[in-house]
């Protein structure tokens, strides 16, 4: 195969939930956010985390290794610095 051949590349965002790792194509990806404060909903399915404001809109939030039916895991701790 000649270098010429060789002209597409492709970027994934990865990560992982619990031992499972995922990827998606960086095209599908809006934005990545930093943690914020979560708005319970009542009434809502449990993998429904919440909602986040997020310039003025509501944003549903979901647990995805609870819809994936991955057990889930405690939160890591903040480093020390």
């Amino acid at each position: 195969m000649s270098v010429a051949g060789i002209i597409t590349t492709s970027q994934y965002l990865t990560f992982r939930l619990g031992d499972e790792k995922f990827a998606l194509d960086i095209s599908q990806v809006r934005e990545v956010l930093d943690f914020t404060i979560i708005t319970k909903v009542p009434r809502t399915p449990e993998f429904m985390s919440g909602v986040i404001n997020l310039r003025g809109g509501v944003v549903p939030i979901m647990d995805l290794r609870l819809k994936f039916g991955i057990p889930r895991s405690r939160r890591p701790s903040t480093p020390a610095l």
